[in-house]
């Protein structure tokens, strides 16, 4: 496993680019928005230099959405979308085994049902063409998610849920990884940001160890805070 420019890689894959498609998971099934506040409309999702220990890689990077993205975000009930990505390092830099990434990436627009854009992008993971990464790396969805509401989290609904990556070259080595590993990952939403955040401890990765889903809701809850303002 080596650092790559879009995160860490296992065989050729980013992978934290591969967890952060939750950014793209254009939004599925769900009801019942009753701790969303009405005035979370208007606002957009502009990444923080830094959240807890984590720094900004670089700078926050715009994303050109596709036009069958902007179709399926239309088609249901997400008008206007706009997406932003942000890669976080904490730890040595300059040793893989001891540093940590977090990523978070961001969509704004209007979104009329909170609670079914994190339940369809959580459910998107599932899909067939969401699972094969390629170099034989594939994800699965552990469990279902789990709603979190970290202290000082209000206005909105964040769920969090463990991904596991399956890596069959994997030998335990810093080049290819562990067979597998967990990468826990946490999506918020209100009615005009819905931000995904995902965790990674490199040295914890390669033992087959993952931060808490906990860990990173508070993460969740710190960029919820620190990467929006009004549109």
């Amino acid at each position: 496993m080596k650092k790559g420019k879009a995160g860490w890689v296992i065989g050729g894959i980013a992978v934290v680019a591969a967890i952060g498609v939750g950014a793209y998971f254009v939004f599925g099934g769900g009801a019942g928005n009753s701790a969303v506040a009405d005035d979370t409309k208007g606002y957009k999702v502009t990444p923080a230099e830094t959240v807890g220990e984590y720094k900004i890689k670089g700078s926050a990077k715009p994303v050109t959405m596709s036009a069958k993205q902007k179709e399926n975000a239309a088609a249901l009930g997400v008008t206007n979308p706009q997406m932003v990505k942000a890669d976080y390092r904490a730890g040595d830099s300059s040793d893989p085994m001891k540093s940590k990434s977090m990523s978070l990436n961001g969509t704004w627009g209007e979104i009329a049902d909170p609670e079914k854009a994190i339940d369809g992008g959580f459910g998107n993971l599932t899909k067939k063409e969401n699972t094969d990464l390629g170099e034989g790396l594939k994800i699965e969805a552990v469990g279902t998610p789990e709603e979190k509401t970290p202290a000082g989290f209000e206005g909105a609904l964040m769920k969090c849920q463990y991904i596991k990556f399956s890596n069959p070259s994997g030998d335990g080595s810093l080049e290819k990884g562990p067979k597998e590993f967990k990468i826990p990952t946490c999506i918020w939403a209100d009615y005009s940001t819905y931000g995904v955040v995902n965790l990674m401890d490199t040295a914890g990765a390669m033992l087959g160890q993952s931060p808490s889903l906990d860990q990173v809701a508070e993460v969740a809850a710190q960029h919820y805070k620190a990467s929006r303002s009004k549109a």
